[in-house]
């Protein structure tokens, strides 16, 4: 039997907002807010208070022996945990709001017009710059620790993903396939043998575009295309080929790509799909897209490395904000450093410091392009000494400064 006085309540919400810095409330079993951790933080705009949020996302979610999870249609994140004290419902302890990533400008605007809704938009800017920023898997071992905390319970992050399903509306129902399998059968139409789409990816995964483009035409005409939209013809074709270019890009990440190129240029391709107004244009866009992934593909083939450098790369290609040293990729590989180094120029042409170097520099490169951030600013980011040292390395890979090079984009040379 637990028994809880208000001040134990207090200082496990303040240990908790101490820790996370994440606000921390708690409401007594009338609903009253009774504590509030940070009561002077940024609420919704949209809302006349974060208590507004909570009132509406926990109304009548009821009295439960594990953290309820929440999300409101903002992205925001919440979770509660019932307080019971001598068998009595006594309130709840809810953290939050918080969201899973950095929401860029495109990202707010996107979501407001999904939602149809007219708002400031400096505001709403300014309140998801100042949300914390937290993963979901941390945010729910947060609330794994407060009920610790709180009842000294030991908790399954997987038993609580289960239990919040269940708190959650039931789940939608589809209409039975055999319809559908029954017509096709009548009309002879049925979806693409797997073994097709098999070899089909597997011809990105080895870089073969004449192959690949052969099986795509010869597909086109065959096969049963899959009605992925009962309300537009053309969103059906868009979802199909966000579908293509979703196993496109796992089938060119496995024949070598790196998976931020790959990844990348779904995200791109995925975007321009949206944009697309008539059906033989997604066609095309699908095409293209095929096309790029595969002869992207073929182009890495040419450098056939080892694991262990593949390894390497692949790492300062994903760390190149970081400090990367040789004694941490000597770890990553399980090599001794000075093997790892000699490999890695015996293969490659360079030491692991150049190729370091060479791939920070082409960063810095879009950097100068497409980004405003200054000369000194890209020299931290990137992890150089200072910005001479930048500007030296700068001008030993491109050849001019990096000045010059900013100018030489303005002229449009």
């Amino acid at each position: 039997m637990h028994i809880f006085k208000q001040e134990d309540i207090e200082y496990i919400c303040k240990l908790a907002f101490n820790m996370y810095k994440i606000p921390v409330y708690f409401y007594n079993n009338r609903g009253d807010l009774v504590f509030d951790t940070a009561p002077n933080s940024l609420h919704n705009p949209l809302y006349p208070s974060n208590s507004a949020i909570i009132a509406e996302l926990f109304s009548g979610t009821g009295l439960h022996d594990f953290p309820v999870l929440k999300e409101t249609k903002y992205l925001e994140k919440f979770f509660s945990i019932s307080i019971r004290s001598n068998h009595q419902f006594s309130g709840n302890i809810i953290v939050g709001p918080v969201i899973n990533f950095r929401m860029t400008e495109e990202t707010i605007n996107g979501t407001l017009r999904d939602l149809q809704i007219s708002i400031n938009k400096e505001e709403m800017v300014r309140y998801y710059t100042e949300l914390p920023i937290i993963s979901n898997f941390n945010f729910i071992n947060m609330s794994m620790v407060i009920y610790y905390m709180v009842y000294q319970q030991k908790l399954e992050l997987v038993d609580i993903l289960n239990n919040n399903e269940g708190v959650e509306k039931k789940r939608l129902e589809i209409e039975p396939p055999d319809f559908q399998i029954t017509e096709g059968r009548q009309t002879k139409i049925v979806h693409t043998d797997i073994s097709i789409e098999k070899k089909f990816l597997n011809y990105i995964k080895m870089g073969k575009k004449d192959k690949l483009i052969e099986t795509f035409h010869t597909n086109q005409k065959q096969g049963k295309k899959g009605v992925l939209s009962k309300t537009s013809y053309l969103r059906s074709q868009k979802n199909l080929a966000i579908s293509i270019i979703t196993l496109a890009t796992r089938a060119a990440v496995e024949g070598g790509l790196y998976q931020e190129i790959a990844y990348n240029l779904s995200d791109l391709y995925i975007q321009k799909l949206e944009e697309l107004t008539e059906s033989k244009a997604v066609d095309q866009l699908i095409e293209n897209a095929l096309l790029e992934f595969a002869e992207r593909v073929e182009n890495s083939k040419k450098h056939k490395y080892s694991k262990p450098i593949n390894v390497c790369q692949n790492f300062i290609f994903n760390h190149l904000y970081d400090n990367i040293t040789l004694s941490e990729l000597a770890e990553l590989t399980s090599l001794n450093p000075n093997y790892l180094s000699n490999l890695f120029k015996k293969e490659v042409g360079i030491s692991i410091l150049q190729f370091i170097q060479q791939t920070k520099i082409e960063e810095a490169k879009s950097l100068l392009s497409y980004s405003s951030f200054t000369l000194a600013e890209i020299s931290t980011l990137l992890n150089f000494h200072d910005q001479s040292y930048f500007a030296k390395v700068f001008k030993k890979f491109v050849g001019i400064t990096p000045k010059q090079f900013i100018n030489r984009n303005l002229n449009g040379s």
